[in-house]
C-alpha cells in the first residue's frame, strides 16, 4: 500500500516518510496503536490518579501481575480487570487510602490473586528486591508476616470441657460412707415435719399395738411432738396427791 501511495506522488516521498506522516497523525489525534496488555492498562490507570509520582505503587502491581502468570486462572481474565484489580491490591498493601474508582472492581479478583501473594516464585522476588524496583518483594514479605501474626493474636486458647457436677459427686458417694437418710414424699399435707421420738417404758408393752413396724417410706400424716420430760413428771406428782383425797370423800 505504501508503494501506490508513493507511485500517486509521482515518488516525491520515500516509503519511511509515508510511516512518519502515518505516526504523525495518530499524535496528532491522540490515538494509541497497540496490543491491551496490563502494562498499557495499568499505565493509563495510574495516569489517573495520584500513583502517578508514586513509584512504589507501580513496582507493587507490577509484581503482582507478574505473580499472577504462573497461575492458569488468570490465563482468561482480562486485562483490564487484571490491572484495575492489581492497582488496587497494591494500594492496600501499601496502606494508601481507597480511590471512587474502585468500585468497578471485582472483588472476587482480588481475593484471589491475594492468595497467590504467600507465594511467589523466587526468581522473581529476587527481581522485584532490587532497589530499582523499591524492594517491593520485601515489602510484601513484611506485610503478610504482620497479618499472620495479628490473626494468631486474635485466636483464643480452647478451653478443656469441664466434668458434670454429677459425676464428681457419684464419685465422691461411692468413696465416702455416709449415713442412709429418709425419703419422704413429695407433697406435706400439713404444717413442717417433726422429729420422731424414740418411745420409751410402756409404749414397748405387748399387746398395745405399739410394735416396731417396718420402715416406712412415707411421712406420717400426724407426727408425734415429744412431751417434755418436767411436764410429765409435773402430772404424775398431781395424780398421787389427789388420790387420797377422793378416798376420803368415798368414805365419808
Amino acid at each position: 500500500m505504501i508503494r501506490e501511495l508513493k507511485s500517486m506522488c509521482c515518488s516525491l516521498y520515500d516509503e519511511e516518510m509515508f510511516t512518519q506522516m502515518e505516526w504523525h497523525v495518530l499524535n496528532t489525534l491522540e490515538w494509541m496503536i497497540g496490543h491491551p496488555t496490563v502494562d498499557s492498562w495499568l499505565q493509563l490507570a495510574l495516569l489517573e490518579g495520584p500513583e502517578y509520582e508514586d513509584m512504589t505503587v507501580e513496582h507493587m502491581s507490577w509484581y503482582i501481575c507478574e505473580m499472577a502468570l504462573y497461575h492458569k486462572e488468570f490465563v482468561s481474565v482480562k486485562p483490564s480487570a487484571m490491572a484495575r484489580a492489581s492497582l488496587a491490591l497494591s494500594r492496600d498493601i501499601l496502606g494508601c487510602p481507597e480511590m471512587d474508582t474502585y468500585g468497578q472492581v471485582d472483588s472476587e479478583l482480588m481475593l484471589s490473586l491475594s492468595r497467590q501473594l504467600n507465594q511467589p516464585s523466587s526468581v522473581l522476588a529476587r527481581k522485584y528486591a532490587a532497589p530499582h524496583l523499591s524492594r517491593v518483594s520485601e515489602v510484601l514479605r513484611r506485610f503478610l508476616l504482620q497479618q499472620a501474626a495479628m490473626s494468631q493474636c486474635h485466636v483464643t486458647p480452647p478451653t478443656p470441657p469441664a466434668e458434670p457436677a454429677t459425676n464428681q459427686k457419684s464419685m465422691q458417694q461411692h468413696d465416702v460412707y455416709s449415713t442412709p437418710q429418709k425419703v419422704y414424699g413429695q407433697h406435706v399435707i400439713n404444717g413442717y415435719l417433726t422429729p420422731p421420738i424414740t418411745p420409751e417404758g410402756e409404749y414397748f408393752g405387748p399387746g398395745n399395738g405399739n410394735e416396731i413396724k417396718p420402715y416406712q417410706t412415707s411421712a406420717p400424716r400426724c407426727p408425734i411432738t415429744p412431751t417434755p420430760q418436767t411436764q410429765m413428771q409435773y402430772s404424775q406428782q398431781q395424780q398421787y396427791q389427789q388420790q387420797p383425797y377422793q378416798q376420803d370423800i368415798v368414805m365419808q
